[in-house]
């Protein structure tokens, strides 16, 4: 995994335009990875995306993440800094193969998998998804038996889905960030999500338009192409606009 070259980053944003936001993360983790099928990095579970995302962030941005939310109860709004380590629950695996887990409870054995980018896509764009968010789960299902019998899913107790809730969170806990939150103003408290897709998506939109207005000045000071400009470094751009200015 490697971080990527303005030219490189500039063109992902270019074409992110149009696609979602999962889209746009998995094509920057697919040049970042060397992995030009995005089926394969779809394949990857939703905390080692996000953990690679992580990373990318770091190596692009620095580690300081800035954050801003608004109450839920009153509306006053809360900016506050956070450390990246601070939010970093998995560190990125070798590729692998798309990894079948087991779990036992209450005399059934489930062998699953944990959610990942194709099933964001099916609960993103199938109603089904949103008015039944337990068939996400069932979709992670590969089999469940009591013994050697094989039983349906949806004869699971409810107890089951929640063990398996719970075993997915301890193998996967990048996939879901959890921020405790308590407003100055009117001392409510609330959990508040961070997903680093956006987060990050955000600042690289911020990033491409400062550096699409470098390259104006700098072209029309002083002629250079848009490669030859954006192969410099973010140091050597600076020095230059100074001295236009």
């Amino acid at each position: 995994m490697r971080t990527l070259n303005s030219i490189e980053l500039l063109r992902v944003w270019e074409d992110g335009i149009h696609f979602t936001l999962t889209e746009r993360s998995l094509q920057l983790l697919s040049i970042a990875c060397g992995v030009p099928d995005l089926n394969q990095v779809a394949d990857w579970s939703i905390g080692e995306r996000d953990a690679r995302l992580l990373q990318l962030r770091e190596w692009m941005f620095g580690s300081r993440l800035l954050n801003k939310a608004n109450c839920p109860k009153c509306g006053e709004l809360l900016e506050w800094t956070t450390e990246l380590e601070g939010i970093r629950l998995q560190v990125p695996q070798q590729q692998t193969p798309l990894q079948i887990f087991e779990l036992d409870v209450e005399g059934t054995h489930i062998s699953f998998r944990l959610p990942n980018s194709h099933d964001v896509f099916r609960a993103t764009s199938d109603p089904a998804y949103s008015a039944d968010p337990q068939k996400l789960l069932v979709e992670c299902i590969m089999a469940a038996n009591k013994g050697v019998e094989e039983i349906a899913v949806d004869e699971l107790p409810e107890s089951t889905w929640d063990a398996l809730e719970q075993q997915m969170e301890k193998l996967d806990p990048q996939a879901d960030i959890q921020m405790a939150l308590t407003c100055p103003a009117c001392m409510h408290e609330w959990a508040a999500n961070f997903d680093i897709a956006g987060y990050l998506w955000t600042e690289i939109d911020n990033w491409a338009k400062h550096v699409m207005q470098e390259v104006y000045l700098l072209a029309r000071s002083f002629h250079w192409s848009e490669q030859d400009i954006l192969k410099m470094s973010p140091r050597r751009r600076q020095l230059y606009i100074e001295m236009i200015s």
